[in-house]
Order: structure tokens, then C-alpha cells, then sequence
């Protein structure tokens, strides 16, 4: 399996429970501000749903980047999203940590 199909699959699981997920985005964002949820696709692949230990604020997600274009997509991202309508994924597969970045729609 490569990134891609990893990235696929573990974004069908997430989207199979996608009400929880929805109230888990609604409930961190109150909780913290604007964010990102961070999720490794093995997690997602292991049936494991995240929770809110995997919400980071902007700050805290955009430490984990070295890459400045990583950095400012990531960030115009955040900054951009409506919080009532949808949640930013940052999903890291286990294929050379390939990672992408989703607009997740509630």
C-alpha cells in the first residue's frame, strides 16, 4: 500500500463516524481556538477514533513543519476554515511520513 491508498483508507474510516467527528472538532476548536486535528493513518487504520489529545492549536501544529511552504499552507488553511461548517485534518501516513492536509466538511 502506498501513501495514497493509506491516506484514502483512513480517511473512508474517519468519514464513516463523521457526526462524532464533527462534535470532536466543534468541541476542541470552543475548547482551544483554531486548530488542526493531527492523525496518523495507522491510528485510523487500527479502528482507533481520535480524540481531544489530538487537536493541536495553530501554534502547536505548525512547530511540527521545518517546511516554510508546509508552514504557511497549513497556516492560510486555519486561518481560512469556517469552524461551524468544517475542521482541518493534518493526516501523516507511515510511507516516508508523506503528510497531507484536508478540509474536513461537516
Amino acid at each position: 500500500m502506498n501513501s495514497s491508498n493509506q491516506k484514502d483508507q483512513a480517511l473512508e474510516f474517519l468519514k464513516a463516524d463523521l457526526p462524532r467527528f464533527s462534535k470532536l472538532y466543534k468541541e476542541c476548536f470552543l475548547a482551544v481556538g483554531r486548530g488542526a486535528m493531527l492523525v496518523y493513518a495507522k491510528s485510523a487504520l487500527s479502528k482507533k477514533l481520535p480524540n481531544n489529545h489530538n487537536y493541536r492549536t495553530r501554534q502547536e501544529i505548525l512547530e511540527l513543519f521545518d517546511a516554510v511552504e508546509s508552514k504557511e499552507k497549513l497556516g492560510g488553511m486555519i486561518d481560512l476554515y469556517e469552524p461551524k461548517e468544517e475542521g482541518i485534518l493534518v493526516l501523516i501516513t507511515d510511507y516516508s511520513y508523506a503528510t497531507y492536509f484536508v478540509t474536513v466538511n461537516f
